[in-house]
């Protein structure tokens, strides 16, 4: 074993590695990418994993930054599984700020709807008052 792979992390725990392969050997969306994480994790290259999995190259490295992130979340659990799949979801709660950035989107996304445009402003029946003048006139 050289300096290089001695000093090489890892990319997934041995219980990951369990998950992984039982992902990968399903028939979920995300067993694509846990193929892709076992192979990066075996010293396969990104241009190699994305060989085996059907990924781009693009793809996977996208994958591998995303787990190294949130882990296992990365993976996103698929609504409808098979009997014997994997869930590798977590539900992560919400910070204090976060709950508060997403209550403030609630309430602009409320000032934002469109009004009722049968409800005519003050300005607009001035206007058409004016209007109505001019016609009269001429």
């Amino acid at each position: 074993m050289t300096n290089t792979q001695a000093r090489v992390k890892k990319l997934l725990k041995p219980s990951e590695v369990t998950a992984c392969k039982q992902l990968a050997g399903s028939e979920l969306n995300n067993n694509k990418r846990a193929a892709a994480l076992l192979a990066i994790h075996q010293g396969k290259t990104h241009a190699q994993a994305a060989e085996t999995s059907g990924l781009s190259l693009g793809q996977i490295k996208y994958i591998v930054t995303r787990f190294r992130k949130l882990g296992m979340n990365a993976l996103d659990a698929v609504r409808e599984r098979p009997e014997n799949s994997v869930d590798t979801a977590v539900e992560v709660p919400l910070t204090k700020s976060k709950k508060a950035k997403a209550d403030k989107k609630d309430k602009k996304a409320k000032k934002d709807k469109p009004k009722n445009k049968d409800k005519k402003t003050k300005k607009d029946k001035k206007d058409k008052k004016k209007n109505k003048k001019k016609n009269k006139n001429k």
